[in-house]
């Protein structure tokens, strides 16, 4: 009962999710529907058929809203009952419902007995019906649905196969219907080998005789423990003259039993007076009550799921091509009251449907299995952790062991030499028992003002920096002079390891060595100073032998034409004013190297002096641009790419104007096409301006780009020049606190570019 409550509790909850809220009005697209019971309201199956016949409908794509009615036939007359069906159509009528859902006989029987005339107007689907009135029927084609014919033949053969030869009690009243009922019933079991008898009790008549006699109760086998029977036997018990004392007496039979064939009030409770379960021949209950164990009928399942499909076809505008239709019938039995009467599943047929087993008992072998399965992982689950734990202390023991040897290595290898542990702990560091000796400090945690006392003043704000970062910075190495000891200030490497917080609010771990490097150093500035003796001998090896070859060209050209002229009287005017002119550009490429060596010179040892000055850069490009946009000859074009906006920097002109120039002579020897273009940006991000020079010509290879600015290096021996111009503008941009960017795709030409800081 508890697995019953709980399972109606959790559909309760599932329909009050689905169904919209009390007083809301229904949502677009949902359906009203007007639900018709013939008992009274909160009768055992009310709710259930409810949900079920929503839950069918919504499988179906059918959203929709009842409005329920409960006739109370039991207790009401057929006047009445009628008189209220018709109080029920005008009703739902006004309300605008879409379909009349119909449920059981009486229901169905007093809607068309009324005759209100609104109910033409409706379709109308029944279930549940047993016995549906044809002549009522016809005169409603509005009407249809499923019913359910009672096979009391097949229940009865249900009842022997289960419980044995019995005596079946059916509670059977003096009313219209049930007057049916029986006939019904006796015609169907007429012929069939059973014994019925019908009347009070002490009576019977015998249906296959045709005969009536009083007989004693022991001679109609209606008392008595250990009853024992050949034939199955109906007793038809009348529910209007029988008395409590007579139904109580004639259910204590070990093999008496009743057969429900409708709902009535002393029907239903009639069971109680019965020591064995109950049958059915209709739905009415079953599932519900803890005495019915089962009968050959359709389901209140399968009715509903065939009332659902009926009312989805109605209300999509089909027609039925039967007005009744009939449910598969089922021989059913109840699990639950199988198990509170003791009978065994062995004795129930294989043809029949065991329902509302309980899923831990439907599936009890499966969760055994699946129970058993589980408990040999988590065994095998155990068995693994334990050797994985095993294997853990195994390791940890391992690793103890190795981090004992590598700190006994450390400590000795730490002790033969200037390298000193230290551990950061607050505002100071907590060191390596040798340092303390060897400053001279008690053995206690050293303060970052200790610290800064024995620290160079020139390196006091660099290691603050460090130090800020210290917990933002996973590992850090650098070089700082202290004087330890008094002696001096000598270079110590100072690197530590940061590990992170912990999750609980720790504070970060900080851990380093500090090492005296003060023999590396000199023994770097040694290098150093070997280097640069070595570098100055090879430059001023490799400026000899430049300066021997760019001077040796033009001399031998100077000496070779002035020999000329003097010794050979037989040249032309012409030719002597040609070598007059070779011997004039000599010289003058020969002043020219000799003024750019001197300048470059002077440049190197800082004797020349810039005049540095608020430059307009825009005044000076234009300048540069009209004078050599006469020196640039078409097919070349001379593009002066100039923003509105002006921009300044402080710049010597005469060194700035060089350094343009210089950038559109090279420009002019290595494009014979297309175009130069000369400009500036100004750069708002890093407030710099950008003057560069971009032409077309042949391009610099990756490789060449930084070799280029080095002396004395031209891209083609034959071009003129000596290697010294880009060198000069290097030394001349950097002097002005700015650099040189160079761009270039061979074959598509170069870009070269001078970024200096604006002046504010």
């Amino acid at each position: 009962m508890k697995i019953k409550t709980i399972a109606a509790l959790l559909s309760c909850w599932v329909v009050l999710l689905c169904l919209p809220g009390c007083g809301r009005k229904p949502h677009a697209g949902r359906y009203k529907i007007a639900l018709v019971h013939s008992y009274e309201a909160g009768y055992p199956d009310a709710g259930r058929t409810r949900e079920m016949l929503s839950d069918a409908l919504a499988r179906r794509g059918i959203s929709c809203d009842f409005r329920e009615y409960f006739l109370d036939c039991d207790d009401l007359l057929p006047a009445k009952e009628e008189e209220r069906c018709s109080d029920f159509i005008d009703d739902f009528t006004r309300w605008g419902a879409r379909l009349v859902a119909v449920l059981d006989d009486q229901a169905l029987y007093s809607l068309m007995a009324c005759g209100n005339p609104r109910l033409h107007d409706l379709p109308v689907v029944f279930g549940g019906v047993n016995y549906p009135n044809r002549k009522l029927l016809e005169r409603y084609p509005n009407v249809t649905g499923y019913a359910d014919a009672p096979d009391y033949l097949n229940t009865i053969r249900m009842v022997e196969r289960i419980m044995g030869k019995s005596r079946v009690c059916v509670i059977n009243r003096n009313s219209v219907l049930d007057r049916f009922i029986w006939d019904d019933l006796t015609g169907q079991l007429r012929g069939k080998g059973y014994e019925i008898y019908c009347g009070q009790i002490g009576m019977h008549v015998s249906v296959h005789r045709g005969l009536s006699s009083a007989l004693p109760p022991a001679a109609s086998g209606m008392s008595g423990e250990n009853e024992r029977f050949d034939t199955t036997a109906i007793v038809r018990l009348n529910g209007d003259s029988i008395s409590l004392t007579q139904m109580a007496w004639t259910g204590h039979g070990s093999r008496t039993l009743c057969l429900f064939t409708r709902r009535e009030f002393i029907a239903v409770h009639s069971a109680n007076f019965f020591r064995n379960p109950c049958f059915e021949t209709v739905n009415e209950g079953f599932g519900m009550s803890d005495y019915a164990l089962g009968g050959y009928f359709a389901p209140l399942e399968t009715q509903l799921d065939d009332m659902a499909q009926g009312i989805a076809e109605r209300l999509r505008g089909g027609t039925p091509d039967r007005q009744v239709r009939y449910c598969a019938k089922r021989y059913v039995v109840n699990w639950h009251v199988l198990q509170r009467y003791g009978i065994p599943l062995s004795r129930i047929p294989k043809e029949y449907t065991v329902m509302y087993i309980p899923f831990t008992e439907r599936y009890r072998y499966t969760l055994l299995y699946i129970a058993t399965l589980s408990g040999l992982l988590l065994l095998l689950l155990i068995v693994f952790l334990i050797r994985s734990l095993s294997v853990e202390r195994r390791r940890k023991r391992e690793a103890q062991h190795s981090l004992r040897y590598e700190h006994e290595t450390l400590t000795l290898a730490i002790s033969g030499s200037s390298t000193y542990v230290w551990r950061l702990e607050g505002e100071g560091i907590i060191c390596d028992p040798h340092f303390y000796d060897l400053i001279r400090h008690p053995r206690e945690r050293i303060t970052l003002d200790e610290i800064i006392h024995f620290l160079h003043p020139d390196d006091r704000e660099r290691f603050y920096r460090s130090y800020r970062a210290s917990e933002n910075v996973h590992t850090h190495k650098g070089h700082y002079r202290f004087d330890f000891t008094g002696g001096g200030y000598e270079w110590w490497e100072l690197r530590y390891s940061t590990l992170p917080a912990t999750a609980s609010g720790g504070r970060h771990i900080i851990t380093g060595l500090l090492q005296n490097i003060q023999d590396v150093k000199d023994h770097e500035e040694e290098l150093i100073q070997a280097r640069r003796l070595a570098e100055h001998a090879e430059l001023k090896q490799s400026f000899l032998n430049n300066m021997s070859h760019e001077i040796r060209t033009p001399l031998n050209a100077i000496a070779g034409f002035a020999n000329l002229l003097v010794y050979d009287p037989e040249l032309s005017e012409t030719e002597k004013r040609e070598y007059a002119g070779i011997i004039d550009t000599n010289t003058k490429l020969l002043l020219k190297l000799v003024d750019d060596v001197l300048q470059l010179s002077r440049m190197e040892t800082a004797n020349m002096s810039f005049d540095l000055r608020r430059e307009s850069v825009r005044h000076l490009l234009e300048a540069v641009y009209r004078t050599h946009s006469v020196l640039i000859k078409p097919p070349l074009e001379f593009i002066a790419d100039f923003p509105a906006e002006d921009a300044f920097v402080h710049a010597d002109r005469m060194r700035l104007t060089q350094v343009v120039t210089n950038f559109l002579n090279n420009a002019g020897k290595f494009t014979s096409e297309g175009h130069i273009r000369l400009g500036y940006v100004r750069l708002p991000a890093t407030r710099e301006v950008s003057i560069y020079v971009e032409d077309t010509g042949i391009g610099i290879p990756q490789e060449e780009r930084e070799m280029i600015f080095a002396r004395f290096y031209k891209r083609s021996e034959f071009s003129q020049g000596v290697g010294l111009g880009l060198p000069i503008c290097k030394v001349i941009v950097e002097r002005l606190g700015g650099r040189i960017e160079v761009k270039s795709q061979v074959g598509r030409g170069s870009r070269f570019t001078v970024v200096l800081p604006c002046a504010e």
